[in-house]
C-alpha cells in the first residue's frame, strides 16, 4: 500500500506505531497534514508534455509586419528565450538545424538551413495558418573554430585560406573574395554590403535572429542568393543557396580576426559545388577545379 493509498486512520496507526499513543493535537496536526497535501495532489496539473511546454504566443502576420525591425527582432528573440528547454528538447529529438513553430507546434524543420522555405514558400506558410511562424536556429550551426591562413590577420606570420565569390540578387550581383574556413559550417556575409549592391531588399516578413561568436553577440537573418564559383581553368559552378546575412558586419565578431573580410564561408557551399581546391602553404593561393 503507497501513502497516496492509505485512509487517515491507517497513517494514524503508522504514527502511533512509530511514536507510541498521540494526544489530540497531535492527532489533529496528522490529519490536517494529510488534508493539506491531498489538497495538493488534486490541484496538480499533469506533467507538461513538449507540446504544452511551449510558452509563447504566434501574433497575426499584420501584426508582425505592422512592428518596427527592433520590436520583431525582440518577439522572436524573448520566444527563443522563453522556450529555451524546449527548443533544445526539439532539435536534438528532429535532429534538425531549424524549426518554424505555430502554437506550440512544428509545423516545419530541416536538417541545414538550405532546407529553409522560399519566399513563397513562407508566405504560404503564412497565409495557410494565418499567424506569423516563429523561427529557430539551433545554435550548434554557429560552432565556427576560425582555422588560420591566406588573408592576413591579426596575428603574425598568419593569413587566412580564401575564395573568390559571385553573388547574385533580384536587383544587383558583387564579385568578392571570401575567408574559407572549414571550422564553419555555413557563409557569412555583410547584410548591409549586400543592400547596397541591391542583392537584398529588406522585407517586413523577414525573422531575425541573434547569436555569438568568439565571445560577441551578432545579429543575422538567412537568405537565398545565387552564388558562383570559377575554377582555374574558367568552368562555372552557380547554385541557388541560403546565407547567412549578418548585420553592423563592421562592428561584428567576424572582423576580429581579420579587419577587411567580406566573407567567411564554410563547408557547405564546398560540399554543394564539389570542387577539388589546392592550398598552396608557400604560395599561399587557393586554387579549384571542378570535375567535369
Amino acid at each position: 500500500m503507497t501513502p497516496e493509498t492509505m485512509t487517515t486512520e491507517a497513517v494514524l496507526n503508522k504514527v502511533r506505531k512509530q511514536f507510541g499513543e498521540l494526544d489530540t493535537k497531535a492527532e489533529q496536526a496528522v490529519v490536517y497534514t494529510l488534508a493539506v497535501l491531498q489538497e495538493a495532489r488534486a490541484n496538480e496539473s499533469p506533467a507538461p508534455s513538449h507540446e504544452d511546454g511551449f510558452v509563447s504566443a504566434n501574433v497575426s502576420v499584420a501584426q508582425y509586419e505592422a512592428w518596427s525591425p527592433e520590436e520583431r527582432f525582440q518577439y522572436l528573440d524573448s520566444a527563443k528565450k522563453s522556450n529555451a528547454l524546449w527548443l533544445q528538447w526539439r532539435f536534438k529529438e528532429l535532429d534538425a538545424a531549424w524549426l518554424m513553430v505555430i502554437d506550440g507546434k512544428v509545423i516545419a524543420h530541416g536538417p541545414t538551413i538550405q532546407r529553409l522555405p522560399q519566399e513563397r514558400e513562407f508566405d504560404a506558410l503564412c497565409e495557410r495558418y494565418g499567424k506569423y511562424p516563429f523561427a529557430f536556429f539551433n545554435p550548434r550551426l554557429f560552432l565556427i573554430e576560425e582555422f588560420s591562413a591566406w588573408h592576413h590577420t591579426v596575428e603574425p606570420d598568419d593569413d587566412y585560406p580564401t575564395l573568390p565569390i559571385k553573388l547574385e540578387g533580384a536587383r544587383g550581383a558583387i564579385e568578392l573574395t571570401a575567408d574559407f574556413d572549414t571550422g564553419a559550417i555555413d557563409a557569412y556575409f555583410d547584410y548591409d554590403l549586400l543592400v547596397e549592391n541591391g542583392l537584398l531588399a529588406q522585407n517586413s516578413r523577414d525573422f531575425e535572429d541573434e547569436s555569438a561568436h568568439l565571445g560577441q553577440s551578432f545579429r543575422f537573418i538567412a537568405k537565398p542568393l545565387r552564388v558562383s564559383m570559377v575554377d582555374s581553368t574558367g568552368n562555372v559552378k552557380e547554385i541557388g543557396f541560403f546565407v547567412f546575412c549578418v548585420k553592423n558586419w563592421r562592428s561584428s565578431p567576424f572582423v576580429a580576426i581579420n579587419s577587411s573580410r567580406q566573407a567567411l564561408v564554410g563547408r557547405s557551399l564546398l560540399f554543394k559545388t564539389a570542387p577539388v581546391v589546392h592550398l598552396d602553404f608557400d604560395a599561399r593561393h587557393t586554387e579549384l577545379v571542378f570535375k567535369v
